[in-house]
Order: structure tokens, then C-alpha cells, then sequence
């Protein structure tokens, strides 16, 4: 298991394991955090593909994971302000 993948799954058990909706709200976070800058971005990367990958396919390929960077941004948006609105566990 790659590094990110493991800061990954040790994030979702993390969230499991929080008493305290913060808790459970900045693990998720945490998450979308590590599967934006630990896998996604390194699919953006020509060096990471076998030489042999035709250019058109990497570049419909990096097109596709663009998306899911952006979507990555969009949820990270949503967590931090759940996080600002419920996660004081007051």
C-alpha cells in the first residue's frame, strides 16, 4: 500500500474512532486532503504513466482526473464549513 493510500485509510479510521462531531468532520477532511494531493495530483504527472502510453490517452486520462481534483476541491469546501458550523462540539 502506497504511503498516501495508507494516510488515507489511517484517516478513515480515525474518523471512526472520534467522540466528537469535529472530530469525525476534520477526519474527513483530513481525507479529502490525501486523496487530492497524495493520488490524484500525482496521476497528473507524465513520469508516473509507462513511456509506452499513447499522448492522447494520457492527456484524455489527465483531463478525466482534473475533474476529480476540482470535485476534491468542491467537497473539501463543504467539510470546512461543516466543520466552522458544527465542529466546536460545544
Amino acid at each position: 500500500m502506497s504511503s498516501a493510500n495508507q494516510d488515507n485509510a489511517d484517516s478513515v479510521a480515525k474518523a471512526n474512532e472520534p467522540d466528537t462531531i469535529g472530530g469525525v468532520l476534520t477526519a474527513a477532511l483530513n481525507a479529502e486532503d490525501d486523496i487530492s494531493s497524495g493520488v490524484y495530483e500525482e496521476y497528473l504527472d507524465r513520469r508516473h504513466w509507462p513511456a509506452e502510453l499513447d499522448e492522447t490517452v494520457f492527456l484524455k486520462i489527465k483531463e478525466y482526473v482534473t475533474v476529480l481534483i476540482e470535485d476534491t476541491k468542491k467537497h473539501k469546501k463543504i467539510l470546512e464549513a461543516l466543520v466552522r458550523e458544527h465542529g466546536s462540539d460545544e
